[in-house]
């Protein structure tokens, strides 16, 4: 069963310009939050408001420029622990993605609560991948400490809200397509959510 948007078409350069908004929130998220990047916010809104390969894109792209700006601005250490935990980050992310499109796909309800439900179920999962990964990389005991773990869903949550009324705002200027999410029809045509 194919997926299919709830959107109007949208013009490649509207969709690259997305991307690439995307892309320069992670350069200022990163600037700003370092190690706390909203990266969560930021696949969320990706897996509940674009096709399966743009997400994927943009969860590519944030990464890299994440990455980026951690060692070429902001001097993470070139070590093989930062690396990993690099890399660690990136698959991390990538699962989150895979939990949120899940979710944005097979849960009933409107925009919003579809996006709340896609950001708690790619939290959960970013999460747990992170603390997974901390079993064979380097990681202190504080890394998932309550105060920490808290922080980084304070930084998501506010990652999220600044990213909707951005597209909003790019929306509302037609710089990008209207917020929607995905939907599952099958060859019938009878909009059956569940493929």
């Amino acid at each position: 069963m194919s997926k299919m948007t709830e959107m109007q078409e949208e013009s490649p350069t509207g969709r690259w310009l997305w991307i690439g908004l995307l892309g320069g929130a992670t350069i200022g998220f990163s600037l700003v939050f370092a190690c706390a990047t909203p990266f969560v916010a930021l696949v969320a809104l990706a897996a509940v408001n674009m096709t399966g390969r743009d997400a994927f894109v943009v969860a590519g792209v944030v990464w890299l420029a994440n990455q980026a700006v951690g060692y070429g601005i902001l001097g993470y250490p070139q070590t093989f622990d930062s690396y990993a935990w690099g890399a660690a980050i990136g698959v991390a992310v990538l699962l989150a993605l895979l939990a949120a499109r899940t979710i944005a796909q097979r849960a009933e309800g409107g925009l919003v609560l579809v996006t709340g439900i896609a950001f708690v179920a790619a939290f959960a999962v970013y999460e747990l991948a992170l603390f997974a990964a901390s079993f064979v990389l380097s990681s202190g005991p504080e890394a998932f400490s309550w105060s920490i773990v808290s922080y980084i869903l304070q930084v998501n949550a506010l990652g999220l809200a600044a990213l909707v009324v951005l597209q909003l705002l790019a929306s509302t200027f037609g710089l990008v397509k209207r917020p929607s999410r995905l939907i599952a029809s099958n060859p019938g045509g009878n909009g059956n959510r569940r493929s």
